[in-house]
């Protein structure tokens, strides 16, 4: 024996059971092949999406979340059950090429052993080990899916065989090396821990040298066989997800997730919205085919919870059997229902979670689109708010010349053709036509003043009519962006800041797509840099202890979650207390996607949802920094009945009553 260590790749292995390995190993490719090659026929019938530009940012993306798994390990027991799992099979797969390498290059063309010596010491303690790991997480795995039974879990045969094939594969190489081991006894045996102990094993129950050879032999066979059926079986089954997943990273959006793709040259488009799989683009096919089915997006969705129809999960599922032809029929109405459309809003909690990286709610956008344009199905009292926008500027349909009757006895400057000045207050709807909500701008104006701010509002605002383009209506958004950009382009302004996270969103990421390319601030983040600068100094206690409420539009679109703790924080007297659910994991309030302004069937409203968790941390109020977030919890509390110990505020009414 040799004195160096070395890995005998076919010891005890006969040439007839070599020769069959490269001639199945061939087939598996081909049939591999075959398949992969029919998916990428598939994506590739969808419209184009530019989706190959920032190259080492896509490649840096795919490093720390497909590789690095950090998404997924945000969730504790199945976080860490699929990253051992999929790190130990990384390290196989890896090590799989580095044998064959050896083996097959750098030995048969130049004579040189790679497997050797201490690197081959190290190569087959790490192999061992992250294989333990692999099983280890395989355990756990069906444990979970089968014993604990999550309800977003789907407990079918198919992904059971799936588990039970790794587990095979591992456990027969396991064996493998254990019988190799106890037969040739290496001095350096030990490197190989998993498969020495079980060697040692073998040995102490007696097993004869034949008959560990004869072990040796069979289990080879059958680990070959497995796994080159495990490579020819990877495009036609679950395994898929290896390949899609860590593709739909790389082409993962990196345009602001707040920003929703315009239909070009809208008045004369072929298609508005989308009514049939051939209008998807490659890019969303490609996310359909990414679903790994493990019901993190159904588990965060607000609506789902809610008891609506809406299954994100389901939706994806539907559309993916839909575009293979396994679910016959249309779209709309055979394939997903309006109601299961319309029941989303919108906030993005499933594109949180999804460790796919699938684009669920530019998809659910796209096929309200066509029912909106092409249909003009909108549902519940949608029509009559998108048309009071139309008409009036506001969803309420009020008049444009009250929209700044909020501001009465508070000198509150206009913008002026020729004067410039710092800040440019929009407003928005809710603050300028809802009596709780001009609360808020009223604040907002006490602030200004009391930093010295130059600043003004715009006689002309009207609706952005970002409630139409989550609706569907496209063109209607469209219509009011060029009016808002064109007013907002005649005066001399810095900064727009607005209160509102919807207008903010909009603004900032959506704006630029017609030209309006301006620097906006949320109000949370000028009064956190106003308090920072000592431009004001809250100094009158506000004796509370506050949950803050996330607003979907502000952490998870725009991730803007620390500048309103920190403005919380600076105000004597309050005591910030968090909710189960935050930050970017927040839990919805139920207003977005349009459900301000229409209603949805439901067996519970989310907001109360909300409250229910608000009431869990004892807070004497729960603090926004939305009005669309005020509106749902203030109307939330009043259903529970606890308004007389539960408070919904903003976060610039804190400030202001805090300022002397």
């Amino acid at each position: 024996m040799s004195a160096v260590p070395f890995r005998d790749t076919f010891w005890n292995v006969p040439p007839w059971a070599q020769a069959a390995l490269y001639a199945g190993a061939v087939v598996a490719l081909a049939i591999f092949a075959a398949g992969l090659w029919r998916h990428v026929r598939l994506w590739r019938q969808g419209r184009a999406e530019p989706r190959f530009d920032r190259i080492p940012e896509r490649l840096w993306f795919v490093v720390k979340e497909a590789l690095g798994q950090a998404r997924i390990l945000s969730q504790a027991y199945p976080g860490v059950m699929h990253a051992i799992m999929f790190w130990g099979f990384l390290a196989l797969f890896l090590g799989t090429i580095l044998a064959t390498i050896d083996y097959d290059i750098t030995l048969l063309l130049f004579d040189y052993k790679l497997l050797r010596g201490p690197f081959y010491l190290a190569y087959e303690a790490v192999l061992d080990l992250f294989g333990l790991f692999f099983v280890v997480g395989l355990g756990m795995a069906l444990y979970r899916r089968y014993v604990v039974r999550p309800r977003r879990l789907d407990p079918t045969w198919r992904f059971a065989g799936a588990l039970a094939l790794l587990l095979l594969i591992n456990v027969t190489g396991f064996v493998v090396e254990a019988a190799r081991l106890a037969v040739v006894n290496p001095p350096w045996a030990a490197w190989s821990p998993v498969g020495y102990a079980m060697g040692q094993g073998l040995l102490a129950a007696g097993v004869s040298d034949p008959a560990l050879r004869g072990l040796h032999l069979s289990a080879w066979l059958f680990h070959a066989v497995i796994a080159l059926g495990f490579i020819a079986v990877v495009p036609y089954s679950y395994f898929m997800h290896l390949i899609t997943t860590p593709l739909n990273a790389f082409f993962v959006k990196l345009t602001p997730r707040g920003e929703i793709a315009e239909i070009p040259n809208i008045e004369e488009a072929e298609s508005l919205g989308v009514s049939t799989i051939e209008e998807f683009s490659w890019k969303r096919r490609l996310d359909f085919e990414a679903c790994t089915e493990c019901g993190r997006c159904q588990d965060v969705c607000p609506a789902h919870m809610a008891g609506t129809k809406l299954n994100p999960k389901g939706v994806i599922v539907k559309l993916r059997d839909h575009m293979r032809g396994a679910r016959p029929g249309p779209i709309h109405g055979a394939v997903i229902e309006a109601e299961e459309l319309w029941a989303c809003t919108t906030c993005m909690a499933c594109v949180e979670a999804c460790p796919a990286f699938i684009d669920i709610v530019d998809t659910i956008i796209d096929l309200r689109r066509y029912l909106a344009l092409s249909q003009g199905a909108l549902p519940s009292t949608a029509p009559q708010s998108l048309q009071n926008i139309r008409r009036a500027g506001n969803p309420w349909g009020l008049p444009p010349a009250d929209r700044f009757k909020w501001a009465e006895g508070l000198d509150v400057p206009v913008l002026e053709k020729g004067r410039e000045v710092e800040y440019l207050y929009w407003v928005g709807c809710s603050a300028s036509y809802d009596r709780r909500n001009q609360a808020i701008a009223r604040s907002m104006v006490k602030i200004l003043k009391a930093a010295r701010a130059s600043f003004a509002v715009m006689q002309e605002e009207r609706c952005h009519g970002e409630v139409a383009r989550r609706l569907g209506e496209e063109y209607l958004y469209q219509t009011l962006q060029q009016e808002n950009i064109a007013n907002l382009k005649k005066y001399a302004w810095r900064t727009l800041i607005t209160h509102c996270p919807h207008c903010f969103n909009t603004i900032l990421n959506e704006f630029p797509q017609f030209g309006g390319d301006f620097e906006v601030l949320h109000h949370s983040v000028l009064i956190e840099r106003l308090l920072r600068e000592g431009r004001i100094r809250p100094t009158r206690p506000v004796r509370e202890r506050i949950a803050f409420h996330d607003s979907c539009y502000l952490g998870r679109y725009n991730g803007i979650t620390e500048a309103p703790r920190e403005v919380l924080r600076a105000v004597p007297g309050v005591e910030l207390v968090e909710m189960p659910r935050n930050r970017r994991q927040g839990l919805c309030c139920g207003g977005g996607g349009g459900h301000m302004w229409m209603e949805v069937r439901s067996e519970k409203r989310v907001n109360l949802i909300r409250v229910e968790e608000a009431l869990t941390v004892k807070p004497d109020a729960v603090v926004s920094a939305c009005p669309f977030c005020l509106a749902m919890v203030d109307l939330g509390r009043k259903v529970k009945g606890v308004e007389d110990r539960l408070e919904a505020r903003d976060i610039a009414e804190v400030v202001a009553e805090s300022l002397d």
